[in-house]
């Protein structure tokens, strides 16, 4: 080596282009990853979402409903004359039309009862999806208000996957009331994926803050599936809905108290009744 030369050892000539080139490995996993969360993203939401009981035999009476894209929707309908209201219900998910005969039945008792059968539930066809799932919701009211409903006398009521359908409705219809029964503040949240998925869908949370209508959440204080803190997020979030706290039921449990919640909801928006 010449006098005075500069020796390099051979491993620190290549230290700066092995660190770049395991940045750039590094960017290239994370942009793998991040596009296969866009791929995946829709089908988890879905799968998160839409577990279908099977059809059984015992499927009540219906009226079709079309939907876009061409499927058809069943919405059950129970008369109750005596009632000046009526109410749009949409059943949780794991459930359909026959499933929830005895909640229908119930909540007759205080309204006349529209209850829809999602897209691929019961005898509906096509296939669910957080997709087209707000637009069904939107066709069953339409199909609910040409059967007869007065939307100033209609209670909008979802329980657990149905509470997305029917704050909706509440936010894109106008309606008297909206009732939520184990309600979630977005689909994604429920299994705690939100935070790591790039979409969210359902986003009741969002939409709830630009309902006209009153509001009544009730929920189970021992739920584990869907937790009490959303029910809190969605008062805060709409600060004037009423919040019933239901002491030591779990999801199930606080489905019992559907009809209930929608009587005494009826009688919180009639003048001189119930005060």
């Amino acid at each position: 080596m010449p006098p005075g030369a500069f020796f390099v050892p051979r491993r620190l000539c290549y230290t700066e282009p092995m660190r770049t080139s395991r940045i750039l490995a590094w960017v290239a996993v994370a942009a793998a990853l991040w596009g296969l969360c866009l791929c995946l993203a829709r089908p988890i939401a879905d799968l998160a979402a839409f577990p279908r009981p099977a059809v059984g035999p015992d499927y009540p009476p219906t009226e079709a409903v079309p939907l876009p894209d061409g499927d058809v929707g069943r919405l059950r309908v129970v008369r109750n004359p005596a009632s000046a209201w009526s109410v749009l219900y949409f059943h949780g998910n794991g459930e359909d039309l026959a499933e929830v005969e005895g909640i229908v039945r119930g909540l007759a008792r205080h309204a006349t009862v529209y209850a829809a059968d999602y897209r691929g539930y019961g005898r509906s066809t096509g296939r669910p999806s957080v997709r087209t799932f707000e637009a069904d919701a939107r066709a069953f009211h339409d199909a609910a208000v040409a059967l007869g409903a007065d939307p100033a006398r209609l209670i909008v009521h979802g329980y657990s996957l149905g509470t997305a359908a029917a704050a909706e409705v509440a936010f894109a219809r106008p309606v008297a009331g909206l009732l939520l029964g184990g309600a979630f503040t977005s689909v994604l949240a429920v299994p705690r994926l939100g935070w790591l998925l790039p979409f969210d869908w359902l986003r009741t949370e969002a939409k709830l803050p630009r309902v006209a209508c009153p509001i009544r959440l009730y929920h189970g204080t021992a739920d584990r599936l869907i937790p009490f803190a959303h029910a809190e997020r969605l008062k805060a979030a709409a600060p004037r809905a009423t919040l019933v706290p239901l002491p030591g039921e779990d999801h199930i449990g606080a489905h019992r108290h559907d009809a209930e919640q929608l009587r005494l909801f009826i009688e919180a928006l009639t003048p001189g009744v119930g005060r």
